[in-house]
């Protein structure tokens, strides 16, 4: 099988339908006509992940983020153009000398029903929603603690460690989940606002998000981008290896690149 024809069935998994406007998906790089030997589904292909899947022989990469750092101007620092940055030419190297594809599914996967926004939901054990939209919805939980809600989200997602803001002791019945970087912009908060809720369970948070909240009287609990977006990517794994039977397929945890000290 070529890389066009898993891509189609990616994208009857997600379609494009679902992903917002301008949002890159389906086949990024590569040549769409290469033989498939293996798929690699991973939350972002660094280059670990990318080296992994190489030594597997899994020459198809299906990512949820972007696979190379874009180019932006800056007042503050010197920048270099997209395909001089020495993490893009890492990542090309490899995936060059070993005629590796990539492929994207993003929005179109966090919207699709049973993507990353309902994998999260349904990782954190949340299934009676109370208020939401296409990307993030609010859910009803029995009462408990922030701080046993906190704890819950930690195992929930496999995150070592948290940041939660808010009285521990207060109780909680309303949660936003604003998985992945939606609240990388401070604007996320208004989403809990409008919809009630008492705490946010977010992925990967501003200090300005957690500034809002707090100031909004919003709790918030902070796991981490990857590992609130890795159901969703672990789901995806699962899908594909019902629909290609005679090639391997296997979720590569991107993982958290920085320790607690």
């Amino acid at each position: 099988m070529e890389a066009h024809e898993v891509e189609a069935i990616v994208l009857d998994i997600s379609p494009r339908e679902y992903a917002m406007e301008g949002d890159p998906t389906g086949l990024l790089y590569g040549d769409p006509e290469t033989e498939v030997t293996g798929v690699a589904v991973t939350w972002t292909p660094t280059v670990k992940v990318l080296r992994e899947a190489a030594v597997d022989g899994l020459n198809f990469v299906l990512t949820h983020e972007i696979p190379f750092f874009s180019y932006a101007p800056s007042n503050w620092y010197r920048t270099v153009p997209e395909e001089e940055k020495a993490a893009n030419i890492a990542r090309r190297r490899i995936l060059d000398d070993n005629g590796m594809v990539v492929c994207r599914c993003h929005s179109n996967w966090d919207g699709t029903p049973g993507g990353v926004m309902d994998s999260c939901a349904e990782a954190l054990g949340f299934d009676e929603i109370a208020d939401g939209g296409d990307y993030c919805r609010t859910y009803a939980v029995d009462p408990l603690t922030l701080a046993e809600l906190a704890d819950h989200a930690k195992l929930a997602l496999g995150v070592p460690q948290i940041r939660v803001a808010g009285d521990l002791a207060r109780i909680v019945t309303r949660v936003t989940v604003l998985y992945g970087g939606l609240l990388q912009h401070w604007h996320g908060v208004d989403e809990a606002v409008l919809a009630g809720a008492d705490v946010i369970i977010c992925g990967e948070a501003l200090d300005y998000s957690f500034r809002a909240a707090v100031d909004a009287d919003v709790a918030l609990i902070e796991t981490s981008h990857v590992n609130s977006e890795n159901p969703g990517m672990r789901e995806f794994a699962r899908l594909l290896r019902g629909k290609l039977k005679d090639i391997p397929v296997r979720f590569i945890d991107a993982g958290m690149p920085w320790v607690f000290m």
